[in-house]
């Protein structure tokens, strides 16, 4: 099985230049609202995550 690196919020990996403005507003999105402790915990999120691919592949289209 392969190491799992750790991850480190202070040392980040450099940001690539071929993500685009809309991408990176939602990943600092992201990381605001896990530092103001707006999470759901990973056993919350397995539970949850069939009933969004469902929703997901049931839209609509328009």
């Amino acid at each position: 099985m392969a190491k799992v690196k750790k991850f480190e919020l202070e040392d980040p990996v450099p940001i690539l230049d071929d993500e685009d403005a809309e991408t990176l507003a939602a990943i600092d999105e992201g990381v605001r609202d896990a530092e103001a402790g707006r999470t759901v915990p990973s056993e919350e999120v397995r539970k949850l995550l069939p009933k969004w691919i469902s929703a997901s592949s049931t839209r609509k289209e328009r």
